[in-house]
């Protein structure tokens, strides 16, 4: 199975350690699309920050966050509508850069 079809089970699902796991031991997951709901842009460096954060997030959500309409463009780009908190934002999740271990080395989240 593919990186980013990994990662949106993983979102699906709320499996922090399993998401961390997709990411080298200092990936970065940079999201910007909390912008669109009046949050701060989430900035992770390393699969140990990944986890925690996603602990917490899954946590406070209650579970994993519902995403709806996932089109995945190639192995590096998918499009998908993630929920905040009852608002529908469109992303656009991309892989820039994958480590010598196949893991994402960085993962830029937009909103569209």
């Amino acid at each position: 199975m593919k990186l980013l079809q990994q990662y949106i089970d993983c979102m699906k699902a709320g499996d922090n350690v399993g998401l961390a796991d997709l990411f080298s031991e200092h990936g970065v997951l940079h999201d910007s699309s909390l912008l669109r709901i009046g949050k701060d842009t989430l900035h992770l460096e390393g699969r140990m920050a990944i986890e925690m954060m996603f602990h917490h997030k899954f946590g406070f959500n209650g579970g994993p966050f519902p995403i709806h309409s996932v089109a995945y463009r190639n192995d590096f780009v998918v499009k998908y509508f993630i929920e905040y908190g009852g608002v529908l934002v469109s992303v656009t999740a991309m892989i820039a850069e994958t480590g010598e271990d196949g893991k994402i080395q960085r993962m830029n989240i937009y909103p569209l």
